[in-house]
């Protein structure tokens, strides 16, 4: 007899939860299943539900209310909104559910040690959707340093360059455009890379610096005659923006990179573009409708329609980090707005060599010094699914779950993604104080209010 499916239920069935990871709960059916949802929005709930076919009495318009009820699966993936995260986690392992939880697991880094406490004392198994630990060029990446085929390492450089079209997707008109309560660049996108870097070093952070500003998205670079909405008829430049929302929602298929930059991607990638029309266009992240007069009705009063230089973003549009570890590594990390393509260059550099790699061209290289040699390898990337990780998060922490052995966690169990949120946090720090961070003090703190949480003073 076969492995028994880890059941889980959906909090919030948002693009996260329903479109991305929802591909994988139906592609790893008989591993992890969708067998209750909490959603308020009532269209989205009833999509979900007949999508998965939820069993009757498990479809909820609050997470609360689904908590209410006797135990109705083994697990609770959470993708609500952020500001969501702490309080919602900390009630669904008190009630005995595990809990994979998307990034970031928390806005303040008090929070963060607070959730991990209340996982311990629940007993319960908590890990953090850090998907990019399990993509095939970055678990290939870490074999090869393991091995030690470049010696001691030195210094690591990444830049992350999330392309202009995403950046006015996510941040610029999306969810992510606050920069308020606790949300910024850094937090939203960095921390992926705070987290793979930490992972490959194996090191805590010792001392933190960055820097970074909102220096093009906003009123002072709009061109002449830009309307406040690009649904309004009235942009005068309106023909000749690439920023126009009407040309990023409403034309399915349209590349938003040059087709000679996608020569990296896997096989399984152009099917699923073929297969489902969703994947062809930037409008499934507002609407599972798009018919285009729904999407326009859509842009006409959401922030996706607006002007991106009069829509109110407050995060900055470009970052660089400096990262000195424990282990006397020291790293560069710049995160931009200002790309063609979405692709993370991830440089490793040690005493008798280097590994090179490009996530979403597909690039995977090793340098040795001595004997000096180049091997080069083709990583097929899975541009549309944030590199395929998902299927292996998922894979690994329902094995996880279906332990009785507490000890057995899956790789992005909470004790392991601490650090990288602090580091992320950290570098917003620096970067608005003007001031290096001091790691050993600022986990101090940290903890010490998470003691102010777990003792209820701070709600």
């Amino acid at each position: 007899m076969g492995k028994k499916p880890v059941t889980f239920a959906l909090f919030g069935a948002g693009t996260r939860g329903e479109l991305d990871l929802g591909y994988f709960f139906e592609k790893l059916h008989d591993d992890v299943r969708y067998v209750a949802v909490a959603e308020p929005d009532l269209h989205r709930r009833k999509m979900f539900v007949e999508r998965f076919k939820i069993p009757e009495g498990n479809a909820f318009a609050d997470w609360r209310e689904l908590l209410e009820k006797p135990k109705l699966a083994d697990a609770v993936m959470n993708a609500l909104p952020c500001r969501m995260h702490r309080e919602s986690t900390v009630e669904a392992l008190k009630a005995g559910y595990d809990v994979l939880l998307e990034k970031p697991m928390a806005h303040t880094p008090a929070e963060c040690y607070h959730l991990a406490d209340v996982a311990k004392k629940a007993r319960r198994k908590l890990a953090i959707s850090f998907e990019n630990r399990y993509n095939a060029i970055y678990q290939r990446f870490k074999e090869l340093l393991d091995q030690g085929c470049i010696g001691k390492l030195m210094d690591v450089t990444c830049s992350e360059h999330v392309g202009y079209w995403h950046f006015i997707l996510s941040y610029v008109r999306g969810i992510h455009s606050s920069a308020g309560d606790g949300n910024s660049f850094m937090i939203a996108k960095g921390i992926h890379d705070t987290d793979l870097i930490t992972w490959l070093v194996k090191s805590r952070a010792s001392k933190v610096s960055s820097f970074g500003n909102l220096s093009f998205f906003n009123p002072g670079n709009a061109p002449a005659g830009a309307a406040g909405r690009c649904t309004d008829g009235t942009c005068a430049v309106q023909a000749t923006c690439i920023f126009d929302a009407i040309k990023q929602y409403c034309k399915p298929g349209r590349a938003s990179v040059p087709f000679s930059l996608l020569r990296g991607q896997s096989f399984r990638t152009y099917i699923d573009f073929l297969k489902n029309p969703r994947f062809r266009t930037f409008a499934s992240i507002i609407s599972r409708d798009l018919d285009k007069k729904v999407v326009l009705n859509l842009l006409k009063t959401s922030t996706h329609g607006k002007c991106v230089f009069h829509a109110g973003n407050g995060v900055t549009d470009h970052q660089a980090t400096s990262i000195v570890y424990e282990n006397g590594v020291t790293c560069s990390f710049s995160l931009s707005a200002f790309s063609a393509m979405w692709q993370r260059n991830l440089d490793f550099r040690g005493a008798n060599g280097e590994i090179l790699s490009k996530d979403f061209s597909g690039k995977l290289e090793v340098r040795t010094f001595a004997p000096p040699r180049v091997k080069k390898w083709a990583v097929p990337y899975h541009g549309i699914h944030h590199g395929g990780g998902d299927e292996g998060l998922l894979l690994d922490f329902a094995n996880a779950v279906r332990s009785d052995d507490p000890e057995i966690k899956s790789s992005t169990a909470v004790e392991n993604c601490i650090e990288s949120h602090m580091i992320a946090f950290a570098a917003d720090e620096s970067r608005l104080t003007g001031k290096q961070v001091d790691m050993a003090q600022f986990r101090r703190r940290a903890q010490e209010a998470a003691g102010s949480l777990a003792r209820g003073r701070s709600g």
